[in-house]
């Protein structure tokens, strides 16, 4: 009669330690289970950057280069949508309003990134244009009706929704009609609209204010008079941002639920954020401009949201909603017939296919319009909400997977959810201090944690591995009995191994090396002697309900516990 365990896979508290498969745990600590062994993690890295003070929350490594940071907690930021970007900027949510940066106006100066930055959108100019015309009329030709409006264009390039329109003048070629903008049209907000900033002037061919515009002029943003000369041949593209406005700010007179939060990207060059109750889109590659008619209105208060490849989950207090289309201005939102509310949103988390997050039942998925708890048979909901922090937990990816930590209290730690095998897998993380943000940058696939005021690489694969623990399931005999001999098979020692029976540890044992030499230290004496093999003899103990505990840094492949040592050769 022996126990062998050559599958090593992590814990499944929400089953009994005597119902357990011989691979799982009733312990699994800092182990990574890819490979099926037991392979301790490797410690974090060195800081890479000293933050601004010790109470910063939100990270964003920009241009591989520079750690931009801010002491608001779940700052999300996304890059420009455009591939070539000449200005590189970054959009963001998180901080009193809607944000973009420019190389430009973010890094200045040596340190404290982003040094600058301006609201997201452009306003509609101060009123509206003046006409007069001037001249004398063709008598032979028809007069046209004609108003202007004008809009504000920011010094990157990105165009406002237009003014109101002017009065309607009956002019014919042979006649000037000069414009007039108020001379402080400019709304004050930290807007781009200083140097380099611009006015596009447009005219209507009908004079109705419902018609189409098109461009006449494009003037300095100081400008405030336009004589226009040209023919109506000569108009130019029609306007394109009747619509485009900002994106949800702090101005509560107009958006009582607060600013834009929770910015993503979505595909297609659109980018998505929320308010309490609504998913707002931009216009496809112009991050600046966000319709009305872009914002679908659900009938829960949204925690969070996250990108699919076939589209937007909104994760509420209630259930979650799909939001899928080809186009901002035509999508459809589809309640998710899944009832397991979001009650964090730091626990949502993009896996590429679908979202993770944390319910009141277990960890849940949402794959489209799908949805599961991915936790269920593994952890209790009494276990879940007592032991694994779900409306504490601040997660991110890590390797494809799911890696979350907590804090209570002064207590700290961490814990992780692998999916990548056919059985997925728990396990725990050890810590000593808070983990107040994190960063995940997709181009280096590195997982980078605050911890006080740095940033530390999650796991930096390195020389030293973290002490892994890994308590086997209960053991039961058909009747007592005694395993007298235990073979470890590890990739290098030392590797401790303590031992279970019936409830009462009987053997706490470490096989080490010295040299070339196998030893075998007694920790309860403590005593050692050479060994030949990483064999050693348990105390003469009988018992139906053995356990095993290994502590290593090493990788662990095999255990062993068999009653002679004939038996352990022939496992």
């Amino acid at each position: 009669m022996y126990i062998l365990i050559d599958k090593f896979n992590g814990v499944v508290p929400g089953v009994s330690p005597r119902l357990l498969t011989n691979e799982f745990a009733q312990t699994a600590e800092n182990i990574e289970f890819e490979s099926g062994v037991i392979d301790p993690i490797y410690v974090d890295g060195a800081s890479v950057h000293t933050l601004q003070g010790s109470t910063y929350r939100s990270i964003f490594y920009y241009d591989d280069t520079y750690w931009l940071e801010w002491a608001e907690d779940g700052v999300s930021v996304v890059d420009s949508p455009l591939a070539n970007d000449a200005y590189a900027r970054l959009y963001w949510t998180g901080e009193d309003y809607p944000r973009v940066g420019t190389v430009d106006s973010m890094i200045t100066g040596s340190s404290g990134y982003p040094a600058a930055s301006y609201r997201l959108g452009v306003p509609y100019p101060e009123g509206a244009p003046g006409v007069a015309k001037s001249g004398t009329a063709d008598d032979e030709e028809v007069p046209l009706e004609v108003s202007y409006v004008y809009t504000l264009v920011t010094s990157i390039g990105e165009e406002g929704p237009p003014s109101d329109p002017s009065d309607i003048l009956s002019v014919t070629s042979a006649e000037t009609v000069t414009v007039t903008m108020p001379s402080v049209d400019v709304p004050s907000g930290n807007y781009q609209l200083s140097t380099g900033a611009t006015k596009r002037i447009y005219r209507s061919n009908t004079g109705s204010e419902y018609t189409e515009y098109q461009f006449v002029a494009e003037v300095p943003i100081a400008t405030t008079t336009y004589a226009d000369v040209f023919a109506d041949t000569f108009l130019g593209e029609v306007l394109p941002s009747s619509g485009w406005i900002g994106p949800p700010d702090d101005d509560s007179s107009l958006y009582p639920d607060g600013p834009l939060e929770g910015l993503i990207f979505v595909a297609n060059g659109i980018m998505a954020g929320h308010t309490e109750k609504s998913v707002c889109f931009c216009e496809p590659y112009l991050p600046h401009a966000w319709p009305i008619d872009y914002r679908y209105t659900l009938d829960a208060k949204i925690v969070g949201i996250g990108s699919t490849p076939n589209g937007v989950v909104a994760l509420t207090d209630g259930k979650p909603y799909f939001i899928t289309g080809a186009d901002p201005s035509s999508m459809t939102d589809i309640r998710v017939n899944f009832s397991q509310a979001c009650v964090n949103a730091r626990s949502i988390v993009d896996m590429g296919d679908y979202i993770l997050y944390a319910s009141p039942d277990g960890l849940c998925s949402i794959q489209d319009n799908q949805g599961a708890i991915v936790t269920r048979g593994l952890i209790g909901v009494k276990d879940w909400r007592a032991n694994w922090y779900p409306e504490d937990i601040r997660a991110t990816e890590h390797e494809g997977c799911y890696v979350a930590f907590w804090k209570d209290g002064f207590s700290y730690g961490g814990w992780v959810y692998d999916p990548r095998s056919d059985r997925s897998t728990l396990s725990t993380l050890t810590a000593s201090e808070e983990v107040r943000g994190t960063f995940y940058d997709e181009n280096s696939g590195i997982t980078y944690k605050i911890i006080d005021d740095e940033i530390i690489p999650h796991r930096q694969h390195a020389s030293t591995r973290a002490t892994a623990t890994w308590k086997s399931k209960k053991f039961i005999m058909q009747s007592p009995v005694s395993l007298g001999w235990l073979a470890v098979d590890a990739d290098g020692y030392p590797v401790t191994v303590k031992v279970y029976v019936d409830g009462t540890e009987i053997s706490d044992d470490t096989i080490s090396l010295s040299g070339s030499q196998l030893q075998q230290t007694v920790n309860s004496g403590p005593t050692t002697v050479n060994i030949h093999e990483p064999i050693i003899r348990l105390p003469a103990v009988v018992g139906t309900v053995w356990e095993v505990e290994i502590i290593t840094q090493q990788v662990v492949n095999r255990v062993v516990l068999a009653q002679t040592m004939g038996e352990l050769k022939s496992v």
